[in-house]
């Protein structure tokens, strides 16, 4: 699944595509992040960040990745509260 380019800033887990407002997911990237959040629970950010770029090859700073988490978590309950949103019916 693809999504839009809205900043200069490539985030952490996609690539841009030949089409430069286009960018794709790399989902070996993704799924060491959904490794790093579990992480979390026990060691630092830089801890973890360090270990994404030794395990990706792709460097992210501890605040880096302290945003990416936040903004995906954010995204995560918005997308749920939409869902929710759409099975509500105004009587």
């Amino acid at each position: 699944m693809t999504i839009k380019k809205i900043s200069k800033v490539i985030p952490f887990g996609y690539k841009q595509t030949e089409t430069e407002s286009i960018l794709e997911p790399v989902s070996g990237e993704l799924e060491a992040l959904d490794q790093a959040k579990k992480y979390l629970e026990t060691c630092s950010y830089r801890e973890v960040a360090e270990w994404l770029h030794r395990k990706t090859g792709r460097y992210i700073s501890h605040v880096g990745l302290r945003q990416r988490i936040k903004r995906n978590i954010t995204t995560k309950a918005k997308e749920d509260q939409d869902s929710q949103d759409e099975g509500e019916t105004i009587s």
